[in-house]
């Protein structure tokens, strides 16, 4: 005869436990990682813009002045996570 399994069970709160870890991964997975196309990763302007705390306002000023590179595809704008660290790194200023 099989046993009976309750909410108290310790394997019923191991799997419950490994259920909430696997959640918060794919959480992770789904706000962090975003797919590569031709081995880059790209970010939209709104996602640039909450990440450099800035407006999408000044992204486009950027982008008017040719400040920061840009693919511009069926009129939505996708920024390379390669040219956006390149930008930091040329606007990088050392404290003195």
């Amino acid at each position: 005869m099989g046993r009976i399994v309750n909410n108290n069970d310790e394997d019923i709160k191991a799997f419950y436990d490994d259920t909430l870890v696997i959640l918060e991964i794919a959480e992770y997975l789904k706000q962090e990682c975003k797919p590569a196309l031709c081995g880059k990763r790209f970010l939209t302007d709104t996602q640039l813009a909450e990440k450099l705390n800035i407006t999408k306002r000044a992204l486009q000023d950027y982008r008017d002045r040719g400040i920061i590179s840009y693919y511009r595809l069926d009129g939505k704008i996708l920024y390379s996570e390669d040219d956006v660290d390149d930008f930091l790194k040329a606007s990088y200023r050392p404290k003195f």
